[in-house]
C-alpha cells in the first residue's frame, strides 16, 4: 500500500485546501457571491451606445470578467454544470467569450471549436477553427448578451459548418429580447444572471 500523500503543515494565515473545517458556501450562496463579484469587477455606469446598435445607460466590461481568475473560475464550472448530457463540443465566439469558452471547456473535458466573428473569404482559415466534425451536437458559450445578434452569428456558421447547435449558454443576460430570437432559432437559452438579478442596481432611463 502506497504511503499517504503528506500533506504539510499549513503557513500561518495561509489558504490551505485540505481543512476539513473551512466554510463552503451551498450553490444558491456561491452564484448569489459570484453575481456580486461580477458587479463590483465589470459593471461600469454611464450610457453607451454598443455595437448592437442598443443605447444603455450601463455595460458589462467582459474583459474585467475574464481577466480575474477567481470570478472565471467559478463561471467557468456553473456554466459546466449546465451543459446536456448529449453535448459532444463547446463553441465560443472570438474574442471576449473565448477565454470563457475555454474555461468551460476545461471543466467538461469537450473539445473547443472557435468561431471567428470577423472573417470573410478573403482571409485565411476557416469560419470555424478547432476541428469541428459534421453532426456533432454543439453548445456555444457566451459572455454579455444583449439582443442576441453576435450568438445568433455564431451559431450560424457553426450550423453551416455542420455542428448540431442546441444552446447557448452566458454568463450575464441584458434583458434585450435575447430570449426570443435565440428561441426562435430553435436554441435554449440559459444566462447565469440576468441584469435584473443585479438588484442593487437601479436603471434609470
Amino acid at each position: 500500500m502506497s504511503a499517504p500523500i503528506d500533506q504539510g503543515s499549513p503557513v500561518s494565515g495561509a489558504f490551505n485546501i485540505f481543512d476539513l473545517n473551512r466554510v463552503r458556501l451551498s450553490q444558491a450562496q456561491g452564484l448569489h457571491e459570484l453575481r456580486d463579484d461580477l458587479l463590483r469587477a465589470s459593471y461600469q455606469p454611464g450610457a453607451v451606445h454598443l455595437d448592437s446598435g442598443v443605447e444603455q445607460p450601463y455595460f458589462f466590461d467582459k474583459y474585467l470578467i475574464v481577466s480575474r481568475p477567481s470570478i472565471l473560475r467559478r463561471l467557468s464550472r456553473y456554466l459546466a454544470e449546465r451543459v446536456p448530457a448529449e453535448t459532444d463540443r463547446i463553441a465560443a465566439p472570438t474574442l471576449g467569450a473565448l477565454a470563457i469558452g475555454t474555461a468551460v471547456a476545461l471543466e467538461t473535458g469537450l473539445p473547443l471549436a472557435i468561431v471567428r466573428t470577423e472573417w470573410d473569404e478573403k482571409q485565411k482559415g476557416r469560419p470555424v477553427e478547432g476541428g469541428l466534425h459534421q453532426g456533432e451536437t454543439v453548445v456555444l458559450i457566451e459572455d454579455v448578451v444583449v439582443t442576441g445578434s453576435r450568438a445568433l452569428g455564431a451559431v450560424e456558421r457553426l450550423r453551416k459548418a455542420g455542428a448540431r447547435v442546441t444552446a447557448v449558454l452566458a454568463a450575464v443576460d441584458c434583458e434585450r429580447g435575447a430570449d426570443q430570437r435565440l428561441a426562435d432559432a430553435d436554441l435554449l437559452y440559459e444566462p447565469l444572471f440576468r441584469y435584473s438579478a443585479f438588484s442593487s442596481l437601479q436603471e434609470t432611463p
